[in-house]
């Protein structure tokens, strides 16, 4: 019975992703916040008074992909993913997806339509050529941007004006003899992103039987819009994070914030963001002692830090740290630690583990007058894919 409800937590979550991903937009949750509004600024920008730069290097772009000239020389050619926070995500032909610093890029010779969004909240659409001057953007006519105005680029894929990303890692243990154990864990992340903004998604479960004795059972459902408001910052608005663990004697908790973040360290290989927030923590017990309420809501402030660090060109490390405390009672705080390695496998396959700590700082007694333990650990490996 515990298995079938917390497993309707995961239904939810790939539901939700399933009608998102069949619209083009998100909530206009924009709007509302002064110098964001989404327009296209074409018709309101001057045309360019200069022509956009002419190849003149050594070599023949083929029309049918995007290219990039590095400040070493040498082109790439094949799709031009995206522009965020100073990286290039650049789908080369010969050597796949790379992140590339856009101070090392010299020129984009565009063949798509891309949305250019600047730091004061303009967007743009057309074909782009750039050099280390400026940005071209080539529609109804053609305007030119400086470099340092231009906040983010995102390629347009027919008429979807977002990219969509994701991986799922799934890992099971079967042991039979005088021991009869099945574990079943899963991660599941989706990313959407815009010029101006992105939503992320992520799912983690497992369960373990042993003896037909159920040991585990344990889900959680975050999920966060993000808004840029610069190469840095940004506003989360709206997160949420939904957590089941019948162990822990949680049927549910769910808390809903808003968050203002910062991205600390952007560099090639690593990145590190913080946010903090106020937030609503709705909580409803599994089972209670006779009289007591099992549920409650309550003010909360929530903080989290995101961390990725690319090790090799094979091997990359993702450590997350998400606290969660209620006002004015802070001592009855929760928090959870995602310490994950992924390793390249051949294809678009990772081998991952990963390390989880669940913390219930003060664990409310059950129906059976049973405290749970405060901490629970757990590590897990599985094998990912990537799309």
């Amino acid at each position: 019975m515990h298995v079938t409800a917390s497993w309707k937590l995961l239904a939810l979550f790939l539901v939700s992703l399933c009608s998102l991903s069949s619209c083009n937009g998100v909530p206009k949750v924009l709007p509302a916040l002064p110098g964001f509004g989404d327009r296209d600024a074409m018709d309101s920008t001057p045309a360019a008074t200069e022509a956009p730069p002419r190849n003149e290097g050594a070599v023949s772009l083929d029309g049918e992909a995007d290219w990039i000239e590095l400040t070493s020389g040498e082109w790439l050619s094949g799709k031009f993913v995206r522009l965020r926070r100073g990286t290039v995500t650049f789908d080369s032909e010969s050597l796949d997806e790379q992140a590339i610093p856009w101070s090392d890029v010299r020129r984009v010779v565009s063949s798509g339509q891309k949305v250019v969004l600047t730091e004061d909240g303009r967007t743009f659409e057309g074909e782009l050529t750039a050099d280390e001057d400026g940005l071209w953007i080539a529609s109804s006519k053609t305007v030119c941007l400086a470099r340092d105005e231009v906040l983010s680029v995102l390629a347009i894929e027919g008429d979807r004006r977002s990219n969509w990303s994701g991986k799922v890692s799934l890992g099971a243990t079967y042991r039979s003899g005088n021991t009869d154990q099945v574990d079943y864990n899963a991660l599941l992340r989706a990313t959407r992103e815009t010029a101006r903004t992105r939503w992320v998604s992520k799912y983690a479960g497992a369960t373990s039987n042993v003896n037909d004795q159920e040991t585990a059972n344990n889900h959680r459902i975050t999920s966060q819009f993000d808004v840029f408001l610069t190469k840095r910052a940004f506003l989360t608005a709206p997160g949420v994070d939904v957590y089941r663990d019948t162990f822990q004697n949680i049927a549910l908790r769910a808390t809903p914030y808003v968050a203002l973040g910062y991205q600390v360290i952007d560099a090639e290989d690593q990145s590190w963001s913080i946010s903090l927030g106020p937030a609503l923590r709705y909580q409803r017990l599994d089972s209670q002692q006779p009289g007591e309420d099992p549920s409650e809501t309550t003010a909360a402030a929530v903080f989290s830090s995101r961390y990725a660090w690319e090790v090799t060109s094979h091997i990359d490390l993702e450590f997350n740290y998400d606290l969660q405390a209620p006002v004015p009672d802070t001592n009855r705080f929760n928090h959870n630690l995602f310490l994950g390695l992924a390793i390249d496998l051949p294809g678009d396959l990772d081998l991952d583990i990963a390390f989880l700590w669940d913390r219930v700082n003060d664990p409310q007694v059950d129906g059976d007058g049973v405290r749970p333990q405060p901490d629970d650990f757990r590590t897990t490996i599985g094998v990912g894919w990537s799309f």
